[in-house]
């Protein structure tokens, strides 16, 4: 078939003129052939962790969606914001993608004085994929076993109680933070260096309660040190039906949830994030996608881009305020 030269790249056209449109062409070409080359997934944390685990879940599961390879890079630094700077000066041409969560995407801007990134400035988010809840939990020695008598004690006794979290800032850290302003309550922050150590302090009694992910709390329910008195999604969870909200238990619409979802640099061609939201959208309706988060106390989101951009807006605001009223900053 002959093909069709557009008359403005004929025989008047000049130099510039032909550059500017080979490079409106080229876009387009290399969208239809997306992925050519392996694709690959900045983890913002540590191997090991949920955010490494379920971005591997995701990234097995998108591969075959997309018709190429996925690969998963960790470069943990600087409570993530590192990658966040990596994937942001990053190329937008759909091969280096991040893995973005609550707090790289939502908090992170409200607690660094100087962040190499924007999240939605230099982002194109794609969909969240999981979203997990918190679970309060307390030593098994204090005198506890529901919400209204926690914070009747710890009213009792300004200053005096204790809880724990996985670092200055962190989520746990902030949704003690916001505990703390909905109930009045005085209680003194523990930062520890990750979940492990809290969880043996709160075993031996040395520390007196903290927000655990749920899938960390869940083999370790029966355990005689630990007491789960309440989690903080605005519903029960189905993995643990009988735990009471701290919504319900008299703080209407709290809710702290711990989130991660697919994110490209801002610019990528609209084909590709259509074949990355079509890819991804796929995948989280999997069955073996669905079981394994499950596993690790998370449950699947199925979301298009704007809708991610709007969750990524309210929960920026909503911490953005928490971390304001505590007076919290990170150099």
């Amino acid at each position: 078939m002959k093909s069709i030269k557009p008359t403005w790249l004929g025989h008047g056209c000049g130099l510039l003129a032909c550059t500017l449109a080979l490079t409106i062409l080229q876009p387009a070409a290399r969208a239809d052939d997306y992925p050519s080359r392996t694709i690959t997934l900045v983890v913002p944390f540590a191997a090991g962790g949920p955010t490494d685990v379920t971005a591997r879940i995701f990234a097995r599961a998108i591969s075959p969606e997309l018709g190429g390879t996925v690969v998963v890079d960790n470069r943990p630094g600087v409570g993530g914001t590192m990658s966040g700077g990596v994937v942001a000066r990053a190329a937008a041409d759909g091969y280096t993608l991040l893995w973005g969560g609550t707090s790289t995407m939502a908090v992170a801007p409200s607690l660094y004085a100087r962040l190499p990134y924007d999240p939605l400035g230099s982002f194109q988010p794609v969909s969240r994929a999981v979203v997990g809840p918190l679970v309060l939990v307390v030593s098994s020695k204090l005198p506890v076993r529901n919400l209204t008598e926690l914070v009747a004690l710890a009213q009792s006794k300004p200053g005096e109680l204790n809880y724990g979290s996985a670092g200055i800032g962190s989520i746990i850290h902030l949704t003690g933070q916001l505990l703390k302003s909905r109930a009045g309550i005085d209680m003194v922050h523990v930062p520890y260096k990750g979940n492990a150590q809290v969880l043996t302090d709160l075993m031996n009694g040395d520390l007196d309660m903290a927000f655990i992910a749920l899938g960390q709390t869940l083999p370790l329910m029966q355990d005689a040190g630990l007491r789960a008195i309440a989690i903080s999604s605005l519903e029960r969870n189905p993995l643990a039906p009988d735990l009471p909200t701290i919504a319900e238990s008299g703080y209407p619409g709290f809710e702290s949830l711990e989130w991660f979802g697919l994110v490209a640099p801002k610019g990528i061609p609209a084909s590709m994030l259509a074949k990355l939201s079509t890819a991804f959208r796929h995948a989280s309706n999997q069955p073996s996608v669905q079981d394994a988060i499950a596993k690790l106390g998370y449950l699947p989101v199925d979301e298009t881009p704007d809708q991610f951009v709007a969750a990524i807006g309210s929960e920026s605001k909503k911490w953005r305020e928490v971390v304001t009223q505590a007076k919290i900053q990170i150099e």
